[in-house]
């Protein structure tokens, strides 16, 4: 999920800095440079008050950010253009390096597995309507995010914010029903890298267990394909089974948890990585 925080590029190298949800994301670096670029992001964390860095590695170069004091948590396959990317997290504080509900994500995610072999659901029940997102839903977007997250680490609850990101590469499906959007998910792309992230997965509570997401999913997947692009990927809050049930049904794989990677719902969550390629992949 991208956040309206300061990205900074610097000589091919590029970071995010995410003062909401405390952390930095690094998302290209030089390999040449890869030590001082690691003292660079501890000051800037430390004059920000930040306790967590992310660094979205190359295999080749986990020795190196595994001696500096990172961690892998995951991969996001093909990431970079097919390449994956190795999640490898440094954390500053031992409060945010501790997960406080490991057993019930690791059950839910086991609950999860089991389900991958039913089949999904493609079809949108009777009454109701899919659709792209377009800027004029962002009213309304806004308002049935804001009733389903309490706390979210973008600001959804913007009309302006999710008219930006629709600008910038995130196309939106939306179902209707009873005259309004009752349920919604996008897929952020980074055209750079050729991989997307589907996040933003919002159902009015009166819609729930009514099959809408699925349906999303396969609508937001298609469009992808067209577009070329073919590496997906979702994180799903590691304590909701709706999600991960969701993603593991829709064919995605599980690679890993990102502990207390952001704040949503009610604070600092973990979330699962789950992926999804239609083209080979490579380390």
């Amino acid at each position: 999920m991208s956040t309206p925080d300061q990205a900074r590029q610097m000589d091919g190298q590029q970071w995010i800095v995410d003062e909401p949800n405390q952390r930095i994301r690094v998302l290209r670096y030089d390999r040449a440079r890869l030590r001082e670029l690691h003292d660079y992001l501890g000051e800037l964390a430390e004059e920000k008050c930040l306790t967590k860095l992310i660094v979205y590695a190359k295999k080749a170069d986990l020795p190196v950010w595994e001696e500096l004091g990172y961690r892998r948590e995951g991969v996001i396959d093909g990431f970079f253009q097919g390449e994956n990317a190795q999640m490898m997290s440094r954390f500053l504080t031992d409060e945010r390096a501790s997960s406080s509900a490991v057993e019930l994500a690791d059950e839910i995610i086991h609950i999860s597995l089991q389900k991958a072999e039913a089949p999904a659901n493609q079809t949108m029940p009777v009454g109701y309507r899919l659709r792209d997102g377009v800027e004029a839903d962002a009213e309304a977007l806004a308002q049935l995010y804001r009733m389903v997250f309490p706390v979210y680490p973008t600001p959804m609850d913007d009309p302006a914010y999710i008219r930006k990101t629709m600008r910038e590469h995130t196309h939106y499906c939306v179902v209707e029903a009873d005259g309004k959007i009752v349920s919604a998910a996008s897929a952020e792309v980074t055209p750079a890298f050729g991989s997307a992230e589907m996040t933003d997965c919002a159902t009015h509570p009166d819609y729930a267990g009514r099959g809408l997401l699925q349906p999303l999913f396969f609508a937001l997947e298609e469009k992808l394909q067209a577009m070329g692009i073919y590496y997906l990927y979702t994180l799903t809050r590691a304590q909701s089974h709706g999600m991960n049930i969701t993603a593991a049904k829709m064919g995605y794989t599980y690679r890993g948890r990102l502990i207390n990677n952001c704040v949503i719902f009610s604070g600092f969550e973990d979330m699962n990585i789950w992926v999804k390629s239609f083209r080979p992949t490579w380390e």
